[in-house]
């Protein structure tokens, strides 16, 4: 461990955060150089601290490392008053340096929100600074929206690569939306959250069930698109972290939550449950085929979700929502099961497949009030893929296969709503409520995107072409 003695201090006086650099110094990853501090500084705001500036260098002659680091965090946030709260974190071989300042005074209510974000603040640095890298937004989403306004992370870590690369994060909270991007050696990804318009949100259950049905999305198509597993990784992470606590802050049930009508039990049934969102991650691309640098590989994948209620009453509400997926990948493999891909120069390495996926999906839900009553409520949903596999012998194209497949699947949703407008009137309350919650439960499940649907499912269409072959 470097001596304290030894070091070159911007500030002589001494408190936890000082001695917390001293003991930081001794570690050479990221992860030791930052652990504890972040959660060290917003702390400090349960006293009477609001400006700190700290360095510490092992040489008297090494040059000013504020906003200088090979590896950087800074949190800002603003809080309702307006005062500006600006932290950073800055460590570079040679030394580490923090920084915390106010533009205002500070109330005791807006001191305990910024010491409350201690815990997350510090789990979002330790995330970004392991290896490989992880997205750890949730905590984040979590600050008082009465006291603070907004609430933005910005992080970069210098990997261990060859050549020299970073992995960047840029985080953004306020009362009408959440957004995160990455960008990185592997790709980059982005996640946008609307949380000012809540009208459609449904319960906890709900969200989690709609989470869940995506991740498992995410899942199926990076298979099939062979996507960099550290990069699915965090874009799963950044999609779950935007979607947590969703409404958890929100307006009491019966009020619309920034939407324009009010919706009932039965409009929620019928839709996601999941706030308005967008997504997309797209991997770098590779040519590693020199005989053909035309033949990328690649991954993109991008989803969507919106939302719109309208009508010029609330009894002539209508509600309507759409989600959608769509995936482009390419990627060589093996020209035999088992094989070796090493393609260079030479025509012996030219046998392989080259693969091409396009998939495409959306579910669409319509809903009609007339008179305060139902009179139109359908669910229109399709999926399609398309798999083209060229391969190659000794540099010769043998054969060129398309596959596509396209499923559809469209219902009407006025029966399976038909619990929520009046129930079984031979059931007792409770067993109407029950009869309710079963239905609400089903129905949730089948107004889902669904990219990759299980054919031998009776209730879709399936429309399966002969594989054509040039």
């Amino acid at each position: 461990m470097h001596a304290t003695s030894a070091l070159a201090w911007e500030a002589t006086a001494r408190d936890g955060v000082s001695d917390l650099i001293a003991a930081n110094l001794a570690a050479r990853s990221s992860a030791g150089r930052f652990s504890g501090l972040g959660a060290a500084l917003l702390t400090q705001f349960r006293g009477d601290v609001s400006n700190v500036s700290q360095s510490a260098h092992l040489s008297p002659a090494a040059p000013a490392l504020h906003g200088q680091g090979d590896d950087r965090m800074s949190l800002s946030i603003t809080t309702k008053s307006g005062v500006e709260v600006q932290l950073a974190l800055d460590s570079r071989d040679d030394g580490l340096a923090v920084r915390m300042s106010t533009s205002g005074e500070l109330s005791d209510a807006e001191r305990n929100a910024l010491a409350g974000l201690a815990g997350a603040f510090q789990d979002a640095i330790d995330g970004m600074a392991e290896e490989p890298p992880s997205v750890r937004l949730a905590g984040l989403t979590q600050f008082d929206p009465a006291v603070l306004a907004s609430v933005d992370l910005r992080a970069a870590i210098k990997l261990d690569t060859d050549p020299e690369s970073t992995q960047a994060l840029d985080f953004h909270a306020d009362g009408a939306q959440r957004k995160v991007s990455l960008s990185g050696p592997s790709g980059t990804a982005s996640v946008s959250v609307d949380t000012g318009n809540l009208s459609g949100l449904g319960s906890p259950e709900q969200q989690a069930r709609a989470l869940a049905s995506h991740l498992k999305q995410f899942d199926h198509a990076a298979s099939r698109g062979r996507a960099d597993a550290g990069l699915m990784t965090m874009f799963k992470d950044a999609f779950s972290g935007l979607n947590a606590n969703v409404g958890s802050t929100a307006p009491r049930a019966g009020t619309p939550a920034g939407g324009k009508w009010e919706l009932a039990a039965a409009d929620h049934a019928a839709l996601s449950g999941l706030a308005d969102f967008s997504a997309q991650v797209s991997q770098a691309s590779t040519s590693i085929n020199p005989m053909r640098p035309s033949e990328q590989d690649s991954f993109a994948y991008e989803l969507s979700q919106s939302t719109s209620i309208g009508g010029r009453s609330q009894g002539e509400r209508s509600i309507a929502q759409q989600q959608k997926s769509e995936l482009n990948a390419s990627f060589h493999t093996p020209g035999t099961p088992g094989g070796q891909l090493k393609l260079d120069y030479t025509q012996q390495s030219q046998n392989y497949n080259f693969h091409q996926i396009k998939d495409a999906a959306s579910s669409d839900v319509n809903l009609a009030y007339s008179d305060g009553r139902l009179v139109k409520a359908t669910l229109n949903q399709s999926a399609s893929q398309s798999a083209r596999v060229m391969s190659y012998v000794m540099g010769n194209l043998v054969s060129d296969t398309v596959t596509p497949v396209r499923q559809a699947f469209q219902r009407d949703l006025l029966s399976a709503l038909a619990p929520y407008l009046t129930g079984d009137p031979r059931r007792s309350e409770q067993e109407k409520q029950s009869q309710r919650k079963q239905s609400m439960d089903s129905q949730g499940e089948q107004v889902l995107l669904k990219a990759y649907p299980d054919p031998a499912d009776g209730i879709w269409s399936l429309d399966k072409a002969s594989a054509a072959s040039v």
